[in-house]
């Protein structure tokens, strides 16, 4: 009986933070309207070729969602731009854990990063920009040589998305896997490179790519990396466009046709910037769902 007044208590306390992380969730659904652009962002043609291979330039808040994660290496200084990421609340974002740990370093410390949200161009200052230091990073437990690529990023303070000049907002999340109608539009974006030694994008690039069933990677990259059920393939096999460096942890997003977009995946790997015949891989966001919502709640 001496312990059911806490039971009782620790039930009340655990079903509050649930309701909260829903209604921090709900507050980019709603009020924010998640998954719409500020303006109406061209379908990429072909013809310019972009840092995202082949893509082209996007317009100025077509994708609200992106972040620029920079980073202050402790030992080379500010390195500026090194990974994409996507908010999906207003304190939270994703990326992918490779951005933060690999075999270059392994820097999971807040203080080393910030996050800039509401940037278009990286050479030009703009009024939309928000740059917010990171709170907490939370890697994937079972991280490893690509697999569980998925990372969490807490803010120090809520971005500004009710503000008249405010250029931010949360994308959609998906409630469960996607269908295939659902990825018949998926756009990649990101300011990375248009080779592995190329210097980055300055304004944020765009690129239409098609998604595949798992088997088509496992086919392609057969046992050098093991495509699992949290991976998301997707890309032109004949390397006409795709991610490269640069783009990692960024958003691969698609229509879901009532002027809304949904996050499908995390640009995680590839076998180069866009190589014929080897479409991209991403973290299926569908699959970690449940991981992200857990940690949200606990964190």
């Amino acid at each position: 009986m001496g312990n059911a007044p806490r039971q009782k208590w620790q039930w009340v306390l655990h079903h509050h933070q649930v309701i909260m992380v829903l209604l921090v969730l709900l507050a980019g659904a709603t009020s924010q309207e998640c998954g719409r652009s500020f303006r109406r962002s061209r379908q990429p043609r072909s013809g310019v070729v972009g840092r995202i291979i082949h893509g082209r330039q996007s317009s100025r808040g077509a994708w609200p969602w992106q972040v620029s994660l920079q980073l202050l290496h402790p030992q080379f200084g500010f390195l500026g731009h090194w990974c994409g990421g996507v908010m999906i609340s207003p304190e939270w974002l994703l990326t992918a854990a490779h951005c933060i740990s690999n075999d270059l370093f392994k820097l999971p410390l807040a203080e080393l990063w910030t996050a800039v949200l509401g940037d278009w161009d990286r050479d030009v200052e703009e009024y939309s920009e928000q740059r917010i230091p990171v709170e907490k990073v939370i890697l994937h437990e079972r991280f490893h040589n690509f697999q569980h690529d998925i990372a969490l990023m807490k803010l120090s303070r809520p971005v500004k998305v009710a503000a008249a000049d405010s250029r931010v907002r949360a994308v959609c999340l998906p409630s469960k896997r996607l269908t295939h109608n659902q990825t018949e539009i998926c756009i990649a974006t990101g300011w990375g490179r248009d080779a592995e030694d190329g210097p980055l994008a300055g304004r944020l690039l765009e690129a239409r790519v098609p998604v595949h069933d798992n088997a088509v990677c496992r086919k392609k990259y057969g046992h050098s990396v093991h495509i699992r059920s949290g991976h998301l393939c997707a890309g032109h096999l004949d390397g006409s466009s795709g991610t490269c460096v640069g783009d990692s942890g960024g958003p691969l997003q698609c229509a879901l046709g009532d002027g809304r977009w949904i996050l499908a995946g995390i640009t995680s790997f590839g076998s180069g910037c866009a190589k014929p015949g080897f479409p991209d891989v991403y973290t299926r966001l569908s699959y970690y769902l449940p991981w992200i919502k857990a940690k949200m709640i606990r964190n």
